[in-house]
Parts: structure tokens; sequence; C-alpha cells
């Protein structure tokens, strides 16, 4: 939440009007005491003119001139004239009394007789007005922007939505948004991406399934030709090698379905005998050549993984195994709760990471790489279904280990 657009501009909104509130009461106190001072000097000199008056004979019609001349004029709201009630002088018999009254931030003029007082004030004494109407003004203008901002960044929620549908697989989506700013120019860029993405999928998608059809074809037009030929040992040869080939087809049929995302997991409990047995058919070994090659668990064990995943990624570190080891035999074993795919061998010429992209080849090598996709399909099943693969070179040995995958023991095996 704190990471949060909205929430960033949701608290700048509220620093903004607190500083506001705080500039304008500050602001305007200093204001009110600014004029009241005024007020208070004016009408100082007010009293000193009429004290002048008084003494120089002046009657209450002439102090009335003077202040009508002065944008002064009586009070007459009988509300306001209660409050200075306590204020008149007791018992005056003679003269004229002028007082300076300072109530709150307003300043007033009390003029009383034997007969009759009057109260006067200020015609304007709200000269404060226009502040509180910039004030006002401001506060609408900053609720405003915020609402504005706010209601422009809205469609940000509907386009994480459907980016997050697309980053899923779906690609029926629909992230338009009618605004005429950065936001509405993303949404109609990523849409169009949407639409490119889409049309090279399904370009993709149709060419791999043209080229594995004009594959499959003669291959099973090949198979079919040599299941009629007479039993011999060609012909096993032969069935095994279009055999290897169909297989080939569907591991790239696989890879192809991972790397797009398409292929949904199916992760079950397995026995490791089970994963094994795959493998080996896979490779098109028999029991005799498995016993010469491999050496295997004495032990079962439960794998927790995706059975056509993981006998993929078994199978090319085994494959790779065979082709590269020096001596002896590959061994197969048990750490822990890692599965270990070791062999003979010198340690590897390049880092893990170099090895696992696609196509890599080592141009100083002597042996045939094939198309550089063994650690490249084997780290990507892996990774698919939450696993990981680790190296070492130990005691002359090269060891593939993947991680985690060994869920029990089946010690009745």
């Amino acid at each position: 939440m704190i990471k949060s657009l909205f929430f960033k501009i949701s608290i700048l909104f509220v620093v903004s009007i607190i500083g506001l509130s705080a500039f304008s009461y500050y602001f305007i106190r200093e204001e009110i005491q600014r004029v009241s001072l005024e007020n208070q000097l004016k009408y100082n000199q007010f009293l000193a003119t009429i004290n002048q008056l008084v003494r120089f004979g002046g009657d209450m019609g002439l102090i009335e001139k003077y202040l009508k001349e002065l944008d002064l004029q009586p009070i007459t709201k009988r509300d306001i004239l209660e409050q200075f009630q306590s204020h008149l002088t007791q018992d005056l018999s003679s003269g004229i009394v002028a007082k300076i009254i300072k109530q709150e931030d307003s300043v007033y003029l009390l003029l009383q007789t034997p007969i009759e007082w009057k109260l006067y004030g200020d015609l304007h004494p709200d000269k404060l007005f226009n502040y509180y109407l910039i004030v006002f003004c401001a506060f609408l203008i900053v609720i405003f922007l915020f609402v504005l901002v706010i209601k422009s960044i809205l469609p940000l929620k509907t386009l994480r939505k459907e980016i997050r549908k697309f980053a899923n697989g779906q690609s029926d989506i629909s992230c338009k948004i009618d605004q005429n700013d950065e936001i509405g120019e993303l949404s109609r860029e990523f849409e169009n991406a949407v639409k490119k993405i889409d049309a090279l999928n399904q370009s993709r998608h149709l060419f791999l399934r043209t080229i594995m059809h004009e594959l499959k074809t003669p291959l099973t037009k090949g198979r079919i030709t040599v299941e009629m030929l007479k039993d011999s040992v060609y012909k096993e040869r032969l069935c095994n090698v279009f055999d290897r080939l169909n297989n080939l087809i569907n591991e790239f049929a696989k890879i192809e379905e991972l790397s797009s995302k398409n292929y949904h997991l199916n992760k079950q409990d397995y026995f490791l005998k089970e994963i094994l047995e795959r493998v080996f058919a896979m490779l098109l070994l028999d029991h005799a050549q498995i016993q010469n090659l491999c050496i295997l668990p004495r032990e079962d064990f439960v794998v927790h993984c995706d059975f056509e995943m993981l006998t993929l990624a078994v199978k090319n570190l085994i494959d790779n195994a065979l082709k590269y080891k020096t001596k002896g035999k590959v061994e197969i074993e048990i750490e822990d709760s890692h599965l270990v795919v070791s062999n003979f061998g010198p340690p590897l010429p390049y880092a893990l990471d170099a090895l696992s992209k696609p196509f890599f080849k080592d141009s100083h090598s002597s042996k045939d790489g094939g198309l550089g996709l063994g650690i490249y399909i084997v780290k990507n099943t892996l990774e698919s279904q939450g696993l990981s693969l680790r190296y070492a070179h130990i005691l002359e040995k090269n060891r593939f280990i993947i991680a985690d995958v060994i869920k029990i023991q089946n010690k009745g095996k």
C-alpha cells in the first residue's frame, strides 16, 4: 500500500491541505492583528480630534459631521448596542464623553451626552473578506486538482488487470482507454503490442505445427516401410532410429509449450523408478545397456513433480553424462532430498548460467554438441516446477544436482 501511486497522491493531497491551512491561518491571523493595530491608531487620532473639538466648544452636531466625513456611521443594531451598555459613564450630568472600545478584532468609538449615546464603527468592518475568499478558492483548486488527477490515473487499475491477464496467457483483452494523456497513449500502445504479439504467436504456432507435421509424415512412412522388412538387426536399429526421431519431435513440442507458457503443470507423487524407466525408454537403452552404462540407486524414492517435465530434464542430464564421460559409468544417486547425476570428466569450461542459454555452442570442443539446448531444456523444465539445477566438480566428477526433488524414501521397495 505504501508503494501505491494512489497512496502517494493522497498523502501529497493531505500534506498540501495541511500546508495551505497552516499558511492561511498564520497569514490571516497576522493580517487581522495588523488591521486591528491600524484601526486602533486611527481611532486614537479620531479621539484626539474629538477631544480638541469638545475643548473648543464643539457640540454633538459638529462631532457627528466630522465622523460622517470620515465615513463613520452610527451603529443601530440593538444586539450590538446591548453589548456596550456596561461601558456607559453613569450619572453624566454635562459635557460630552468620547471613548475607544476594543472588542475582539474590532474597534469602536462611543460618544455619550447626558441625553443620549451613540456607537460608531467602520462601515466596512470585515476588510479581510478578500483574504477569506482567496483561501477558499485555493482550497477549491487543490481539491479540484486532486479529483482530476485521481480520475486520470484510475484507469491504471483496469490496465493493470488486463496486463495481468495477458501475462497469464489470455490474448482476448481490451485495454483501450479514451483519454488524451500519457495513460491513454500507453493503453493504446499496449493494445497494439498485444495484437502484434498475438499475431506473431499464431504465426509461430502455425509454423511449428506445419514443421512437425511435415517431419512426422516421412517418419511415419519410413517406420511403416521398415516394418515391412524381414526380421533382421538392421530392422531393429532402424526402428530405434525412427522412435528416437519421433521422441525428439515430441520433446520439441513440449519445449515449445513450456517456452510459450501454454504447458499446464500436473505435479503429483511418482516413484523414482518410474521416472528412470521412462528416461531409459526415451534413450532407447535396454536392460543390459543400462547395467553396463549406469549405476542406479538401490532403493526406490518418491518424487513430487510433473512427470513429463522431470523425465525430460533427467533424460537430458543422463544423455549428456553418457556423451561426455571420459571413463566409468554414469552414476544416479540420492543425497538427502537431491537427485544427483554424475560422470567422470573434466570440469565444465563455462559457468552453468552460460551453458543454460539456448543454442549455446563451445567453439573449442571437438565433440558434436548438438543444438546446444541440453542444459537450457533441463534448467527451464526444472524452474517451471519450482526446482533448481546446481553443478559441482568433485573428485574428477561432474555432478549435476536437481535440488529438493525427493519427497520421501520408499523403504518397502
